[in-house]
């Protein structure tokens, strides 16, 4: 159940205000009723709903009667405190009755709804709003309908109660049900004239927790000397109707302008806030953005590093993979020429095994081809015999070796003759 639906009991109770209090039907009730008590309404004395109050004699008018009770309400917010007051005169006629709940249990939003219920059962748009200057985490609104007059309190007014003094008679309202504190801290504080009607205020923190005071007054019936009378300290008439409402007017347009001051002080707070944050931001942002240049800049400087030492290590890879593969070359080279060399050794030294034998039991007698061959030795040294040359050379040792077989041959063959031909 919506809280602001809390606020309506009042209203609801419009339609049954004879429940509670009989009335005679001549009386000219007023629509401005709380708690089944309108304005102009007559008390019955021996009800039952009356015994519920404590009554006394009014110490401000002379000829009413003021009573008074308090009963303890449980809201779906929790429990709270609802005080009731009624001013009456001589015969039962109510002229101001008053309702005050602390603590009340609501939001801003919520506050709204219960003000626009008022004004479509009233039949009529509320003679004054006013909302109560944003401070120390309070919010409030006051609205009032009919007749009634807010009258703010002068300077002088205001100092007498901020030291817990009264000046003049009369009913007062602010938004926090403290006089005394709102002269202190400088809420609006008024005093209630003009004729019949109503009022609806209502104050609350963040939490939503506050109070809520409603009126129903007719001021003209209680102090009509007052309502056209000024206050102590105002110097000009000031009539229920004409004067009155002007101030209250001018007031109102006064604290509108002082509120407009206010959310404008507020908004140029939060922009210059706001510009200094997206300047500090920027500033961030800048920083950020230079660091990850640096950052960038060294990683390309190392990336680049990086790939100066590759491509050193690849030439380098390279020039050794060149000088081993050269190394390989040279030394399959020098294993294939000691392989030649050694098989061209093999071959020599078989050739010569073979030629010995044949040429070892070769003897020249006599007048040999052979030693015929040999030249004369010319300047009285001896020179190299043939034999010496078939030792030093192999070839011409082998063809050494063939004459002489063929010598030899030939002498087996044909010494007879040779031989003859030496007799000869």
């Amino acid at each position: 159940m919506p809280r602001w639906l809390r606020f309506l009991a009042p209203v609801c109770l419009l339609a049954s205000m004879s429940t509670a209090f009989g009335q005679s039907p001549n009386e000219q009730i007023s629509i401005y009723a709380i708690d089944g008590l309108a304005l102009g309404a007559r008390i019955p004395f021996d009800s039952s709903a009356y015994r519920q109050y404590k009554c006394d004699p009014s110490d401000q008018f002379d000829g009413f009667t003021w009573c008074q009770k308090t009963r303890q309400e449980r809201e779906r917010g929790g429990s709270s405190s609802a005080t009731y007051s009624v001013l009456h005169s001589r015969d039962g006629s109510v002229v101001y009755v008053n309702r005050y709940q602390a603590p009340a249990f609501f939001g801003s939003k919520e506050a709204d709804r219960p003000i626009q219920s008022y004004s479509r059962k009233f039949g009529e748009s509320p003679r004054t709003t006013v909302r109560m200057p944003h401070q120390s985490g309070l919010d409030g609104i006051l609205a009032s309908w009919g007749k009634t007059v807010l009258e703010p309190l002068d300077a002088e007014n205001r100092k007498a109660f901020a030291e817990g003094r009264r000046l003049s008679k009369g009913y007062y309202i602010d938004f926090i049900g403290n006089f005394d504190r709102s002269a202190k801290e400088g809420f609006p504080l008024y005093r209630i004239t003009g004729g019949p009607g109503f009022i609806w205020v209502a104050s609350f923190d963040q939490k939503g927790r506050g109070t809520l005071r409603i009126v129903a007054v007719d001021a003209s019936a209680f102090y009509p000397e007052l309502v056209a009378n000024p206050l102590p300290s105002e110097t000009r008439d000031i009539s229920p109707t004409a004067a009155a409402r002007p101030n209250a007017d001018v007031d109102i347009a006064l604290q509108r302008a002082e509120k407009s001051a206010e959310e404008a002080k507020t908004e140029s707070k939060v922009a210059r806030e706001e510009a200094e944050t997206a300047k500090r931001d920027a500033q961030l942002a800048k920083t950020e953005v230079d660091r990850l240049n640096t950052e960038r800049a060294t990683l390309s400087a190392a990336l680049e590093r990086s790939e100066t030492d590759k491509t050193a290590a690849e030439g380098k890879a390279q020039a050794m993979q060149s000088v081993a593969y050269g190394a390989i070359i040279i030394a399959l080279l020098a294993i294939v020429s000691a392989v030649i060399f050694v098989g061209r050794n093999k071959s020599t030294s078989a050739r010569h095994r073979w030629i010995g034998p044949e040429t070892t039991p070769l003897e020249v007698t006599g007048h040999s081809p052979v030693a015929e061959t040999q030249p004369k030795s010319t300047g009285g040294e001896p020179q190299p015999s043939g034999v010496t040359d078939v030792r030093s050379s192999p070839s011409e040792a082998a063809q050494a070796s063939t004459s002489n077989v063929d010598i030899v041959g030939s002498q087996s063959e044909s010494g007879v003759s040779e031989t003859k031909s030496k007799a000869n």
